[in-house]
């Protein structure tokens, strides 16, 4: 009998390792498998994810709308430091039409695509992947994806610049029950990355990455403003979870410290 194809990482083909087992919707026992080059932790054999997306957002998910406020407001901060504000814009993987509303409402073009989710808050702005914005959004997606190089690659090819969130794994790679992000009452996290897995996946597409290290992500293609670099800053991240009153500050003070050069 010919031996079982070992599996390979789909971001940076390196070969997978068993990490941990553990249970997955309160029934399920899965396999957790780690690259052992880029550090990838992926649940290799979701079968389970039909029923994990019954619903479209896992109705567990209470932070939802507070999320949306604070990348609501990350989001604009990003968009006036790179001077885009007269841009369009997409929230890929949108869900609802949460984020993209609430952008609309503060005056932006943008627009909201999703798959499988229906677009209840921004009827009449949905958007199209294939087509080229100044800035695409996908918050808390990545983690969802099994092979992002082939789901992204369209969205990719189209538009220069991706910001997006997922939280990267801590420096000692987390056990399942020893990490909130793993989400296994759910079911719908399956892939759980590392800075290294992120520069491969950047590379693969063609961009740049610029990372906070932690949470926030920009793949980019054109060079960023001072300011955009101080927003994503490890060390704003490091001075503490609310960080984004922090970085508005700091790109704040120097947008007019060079206004006032000028």
């Amino acid at each position: 009998m010919a031996p079982t194809p070992r599996p390979t990482c789909t971001v940076c083909g390196g070969p997978h390792v068993l990490f941990d087992r553990d249970v997955v919707l309160g029934k399920y026992e899965v396999d957790f498998h780690r690259c052992t080059s880029c550090g990838l932790i992926v649940l290799p054999d979701p079968t389970w994810l039909e029923e994990a997306y019954a619903s479209a957002i896992y109705d567990g998910d209470s932070g939802l709308l507070r999320r949306c406020r604070l990348m609501s407001t990350l989001t604009t901060t990003l968009i006036r430091s790179e001077r885009l504000s007269n841009g369009r814009f997409l929230d890929w993987a949108g869900g609802y039409g949460t984020l993209t509303r609430m952008m609309r409402d503060k005056g932006f073009d943008y627009y909201t695509c999703d798959a499988y989710a229906n677009n209840l808050l921004a009827p009449g702005f949905d958007g199209d992947e294939n087509a080229s914005y100044d800035l695409v959004t996908a918050f808390e997606v990545v983690e969802h994806i099994s092979d992002p190089v082939a789901e992204l690659e369209k969205l990719a090819a189209a538009n220069d610049r991706l910001f997006f969130t997922t939280r990267l794994q801590p420096a000692i790679p987390p056990r399942p029950s020893e990490w909130f992000y793993y989400a296994l009452e759910s079911g719908q996290h399956i892939a759980f990355h590392t800075q290294r897995s992120l520069e491969v996946l950047a590379e693969r597409l063609d961009y740049q990455l610029t990372s906070n290290g932690d949470n926030y992500h920009l793949f980019h293609r054109v060079p960023l403003r001072a300011t955009t670099k101080i927003l994503l800053s490890p060390r704003l991240t490091q001075a503490g979870r609310s960080s984004v009153s922090a970085a508005r500050g700091a790109v704040g003070r120097l947008r007019a410290r060079g206004s006032a050069g000028a």
